[in-house]
C-alpha cells in the first residue's frame, strides 16, 4: 500500500509512487480547498476594481480655466500618463490572475509565479503613485526655487480629480500588499510540509 501524507491544508494525499490494493496504481484522494484562496480572491477583485476607477478618474481628469483661457489635462504630465498605464496594466494582469487561479487552482508552481508576478505589479502601483504624488504636491504647493508656481488655485477641479485617483491606487497598492504577504504565507506553509 502506498504510504500517505499530510498536505499543508492537513488533508491526505497518497504518494503518487507508490501501488494501491491489488498492485494497481495509487490514486490520490481528493484535497481541500486552499483555505486563502477565497481571502486572496477578494482582493484581487477588490484591485481590479479600484485600479480600473482609478485609470479612469486620471484618464478623464481635465478642466479649463475660463480666468486664464487654458485647459489643463491628465495627459500633459508624463507622470500622470505613466500612472494611467501602470494602473491599467494591474487592473487587467488582475483580472488574468483570477481566471488562471480559477483554471489551475491546487498548483503551487502557479502560486509561486502569480506571487511573483503580483511583485512586479505592486512595483508598478508603488512607482506610479510616486510620480503622480510628486507632481500633483508641485501642482497644488509649487516650488518658487524652481519658478513654479502653484496652479489647483486656478484647477482646483482637476486637482480633485487626481487626488482621487491617487487615493484609490493607493489602496490598490495596499491591498496588493496583503495579498502578498497571504502568498507567502501560503507558499511557506505548503513548502513545510
Amino acid at each position: 500500500m502506498a504510504p500517505i501524507h499530510s498536505g499543508a491544508n492537513g488533508a491526505s494525499a497518497v504518494e503518487m509512487s507508490g501501488t494501491g490494493y491489488g498492485g494497481g496504481p495509487a490514486r490520490p484522494v481528493a484535497t481541500s480547498p486552499n483555505p486563502s484562496r477565497l481571502p486572496k480572491l477578494i482582493i484581487r477583485l477588490l484591485v481590479i476594481a479600484l485600479t480600473f476607477i482609478a485609470t479612469i478618474v486620471m484618464g478623464v481628469a481635465k478642466q479649463t480655466s475660463r480666468e486664464y483661457q487654458a485647459t489643463v489635462k491628465s495627459s500633459q504630465s508624463s507622470s500622470f500618463v505613466y500612472f494611467v498605464v501602470a494602473n491599467a496594466f494591474v487592473c487587467v494582469y488582475s483580472a488574468m490572475a483570477v481566471g488562471f487561479s480559477f483554471i489551475n487552482s491546487s498548483s503551487s508552481s502557479l502560486e509561486l509565479i502569480l506571487s511573483i508576478a503580483d511583485v512586479l505589479a505592486l512595483g508598478f502601483l508603488f512607482t506610479s503613485n510616486a510620480a503622480a504624488m510628486a507632481v500633483e504636491v508641485l501642482a497644488r504647493k509649487g516650488n518658487e526655487d524652481f519658478g513654479w508656481g502653484k496652479f489647483c488655485n486656478i484647477a482646483d477641479k482637476f486637482c480633485g480629480e487626481v487626488t482621487a485617483a491617487i487615493v484609490l491606487s493607493s489602496l490598490a497598492t495596499v491591498a496588493y500588499s496583503l495579498l502578498l504577504v497571504l502568498s507567502i504565507v501560503s507558499l511557506h506553509k505548503r513548502s513545510v510540509y
